[in-house]
């Protein structure tokens, strides 16, 4: 497939852009994606309710291109 290279970027960043539109519901207690999450992380998933700024480090379309290999880009 013949693309430009912004037509490559807008193909790569195009899970970013979808999952910012969909919206799955949180678990709740006793479901098991409750307890997969805490089995997965060992956290609860309201360990994090509380904080009022995140500290972490979050890939997104802006600057997508720092985490991925060069060889993806081109």
């Amino acid at each position: 497939m013949e693309l430009n290279t912004s037509d490559r970027k807008k193909l790569l960043a195009l899970p970013f852009y979808l999952s910012k539109r969909s919206q799955l519901p949180e678990p709740r207690y006793g479901q098991k994606e409750f307890e997969l999450f805490k089995e997965l992380t060992g956290k609860s998933w309201y360990d994090d309710a509380n904080i009022e700024f995140d500290t972490e480090k979050k890939i997104t379309e802006f600057e997508y291109e720092k985490f991925l290999p060069k060889d993806a880009l081109t």
